[in-house]
């Protein structure tokens, strides 16, 4: 039984911690096999992502995996997203500035910290604060519109 104070440093050569739950599979009985995976592994630099603007004062930094997706999504001041709806499902993290939220008809406005999620085909919309904001927004599944605009 590991100790339960034991941490693990990434590249240390300790065994990592599974903890009470077994939350965390030990490396060996983890898929290793890069063919058998459904995306490649990868590091990446935000600013170096593909990305489009959907709209004026809009833009988007795509980062994908294998039935998920990420967006990064830089809204100017009092630029928006209309209200649209799609089958994807999506979660939102407000990073910086304000963004007033629509969904479902309910109006929030949303700071750092905050957060929203959507089901798919519930009728949305966004407007950026008067400083702009920055979320993050996570589909799945990933939006093929939205990967071929950013490639």
């Amino acid at each position: 039984m590991s100790d339960p104070t034991h941490t693990h440093t990434p590249g240390s050569g300790q065994e990592p911690y599974r903890g009470e739950a077994g939350f965390w599979v030990q490396p060996e009985e983890a898929e290793s096999e890069s063919d058998a995976l459904a995306f490649q592994p990868a590091f990446y630099d935000v600013a170096s992502l593909p990305g489009f603007a959907p709209a004026p004062g809009i833009q988007m930094n795509v980062m994908t995996g294998g039935s998920m997706m990420m967006n990064w999504v830089r809204i100017d001041p009092g630029a928006g997203v209309p209200t649209h709806a799609h089958p994807h499902e999506q979660i939102g993290l407000v990073l910086e500035g304000t963004i007033e939220m629509t969904i479902d008809g309910e109006t929030r406005t949303l700071s750092p910290g905050h957060a929203y999620t959507i089901p798919g085909h519930l009728p949305h919309a966004a407007v950026g604060g008067p400083g702009g904001c920055v979320v993050i927004d996570v589909f799945s599944p990933p939006r093929e519109e939205y990967r071929t605009a950013a490639s």
